[in-house]
């Protein structure tokens, strides 16, 4: 079993993300200034994108915030987003 490092909610097993966020907490990203933000692959092929979601400008991080807690946004293997706690 494994579960989301935030809120300890059951999540789907990955060896490769064994720190992944779940969905519900991943909404809840912010930048180390407290504003939201959106994650998102460049195009069909992949990449990584993040924006301030207030404003749409870019955000130049891979660094979020959920719940005061340090995380790791980047392209997931298979496209999409993964979001993973940053170990202490």
């Amino acid at each position: 079993m494994q579960t989301c490092p935030i809120c300890q909610q059951e999540v789907q097993p990955s060896q490769r993300y064994p720190n992944y966020v779940c969905a519900e907490c991943a909404k809840l990203a912010q930048s180390e200034d407290g504003r939201k933000l959106n994650f998102y692959n460049q195009s069909i092929s992949g990449g990584y994108e993040a924006k301030y979601a207030d404003t749409g400008e870019e955000y130049n991080s891979h660094d979020c915030y959920i719940n005061g807690i340090k995380c790791h946004a980047n392209e997931h293997r298979f496209g999409g987003i993964v979001i993973t706690k940053v170990e202490n």
